[in-house]
């Protein structure tokens, strides 16, 4: 007889724009995604944590305090999804609590990765084992800490051949088959092109792209950009919003660009990054994308364009693709709980080893 436990996933990406809460159930060997609640982040902890991205003042308390409300409102997440479900506390067997990536650095010495989180709180208002801090021993055992999705992604999706590519604030991209899985962070997704609207517009994010459709490509800021040694570097690599930023970009700015220009060619370095690691891998399958970059209609066009000269295509994702990171956090979760090791050679380069840290209901 095949034993059902639940387990329930929470993420908030590098985008930014909400908290993610996904639940999945365990069936035997194999997991099903059940349901996903996404809570808008409050604006003034977006405003906190896209602050602490940066080097600032005070920065442990405002740390400390932008830790514990997102802790509460992860915790207000999670319970709404269980009411939406009709699932009580009793019935999970754990969560998967990411935080918020506001450091990531693995190739300083010694190396580092900041995930901004408080999971004793979560517990503590959830009444839910609560597993976290999943990167660290990674890194410890000589990865980069990440990206882990790829061995996720291989475990809600199954063995068959796919390439997925998440677009949050940062892009991965996995390759999934029966006999390995590999992957790397591509480059900047939506962060950047979020950035330079909140910047100019003040709107948290360019919707379907129309803001970038508007404007022109320009082609030696798009080279200058591509010029950036991240992007010639073979995996296994990772980066985040403390190298893609604002900053970074202003370094390949002249100053007289239209910013709607600078909108435009932005989104082409991230489709033209994301193309350019399908096409160099030669990965057979079908092609899943995800994340909120899923949802900006202009840049999955740019993307589809270019599969298209390659031979392929997109599909429909089988999970919605807002839950499949927190659904992969709940999965992680699940091998916490089986004490399993997690070989991420060929993803992060480190040694097989159980990720997590519990801290009890």
């Amino acid at each position: 007889m095949t034993t059902f436990r639940y387990y329930l996933g929470i993420m908030t990406g590098t985008s930014l724009d909400g908290i993610d809460v996904a639940l999945i159930r365990e069936e035997g060997e194999r997991y099903r995604y059940l349901a996903h609640h996404e809570q808008p982040m409050p604006p003034a902890l977006r405003a906190a944590l896209q602050a602490l991205c940066q080097p600032g003042d005070n920065e442990l308390h405002r740390a400390a305090v932008a830790a514990w409300q997102h802790a509460a409102a992860s915790a207000e997440a999670v319970i709404a999804l269980l009411e939406k479900t009709g699932l009580a506390a009793r019935d999970i067997t754990a969560i998967g609590a990411h935080g918020q990536t506001l450091r990531h650095n693995p190739d300083h010495s010694p190396p580092y990765t900041i995930q901004l989180q408080n999971p004793a709180l979560i517990a503590e208002r959830t009444g839910i084992d609560t597993i976290a801090d999943f990167r660290s021993r990674d890194l410890a055992a000589g990865g980069q800490g990440a990206p882990l999705a790829p061995l996720f992604q291989r475990g809600l999706l199954g063995d068959c051949p796919a390439t997925l590519v998440n677009i949050g604030g940062i892009a991965n991209i996995s390759h999934i088959s029966a006999a390995a899985c590999s992957g790397y962070d591509t480059g900047p997704g939506n962060g950047l092109m979020d950035s330079w609207i909140q910047h100019h517009r003040g709107l948290p994010y360019d919707a379907n792209g129309d803001w970038a459709r508007s404007g022109n490509l320009l082609p030696d800021l798009l080279g200058s950009f591509l010029s950036d040694p991240y992007f010639r570097r073979a995996p296994p690599k990772s980066s985040g919003r403390d190298y893609f930023n604002l900053d970074w970009l202003a370094r390949h700015l002249r100053g007289d660009e239209a910013p709607a220009d600078v909108q435009r060619t932005l989104l082409a370095l991230t489709a033209i990054t994301i193309t350019d690691a399908i096409r160099g891998a030669n990965h057979p399958g079908v092609v899943y994308l995800a994340g909120g970059g899923a949802k900006n209609r202009y840049l999955v066009e740019n993307i589809e364009g270019e599969l298209v000269r390659l031979g392929k295509s997109c599909a429909p994702c089988p999970i919605p693709v807002q839950a499949l990171e927190a659904s992969g956090f709940a999965w992680l979760a699940a091998q916490f709980v089986h004490r399993r090791p997690l070989d991420l050679g060929a993803t992060t380069g480190g040694k097989p080893r159980i990720l997590g840290a519990l801290y009890p209901a």
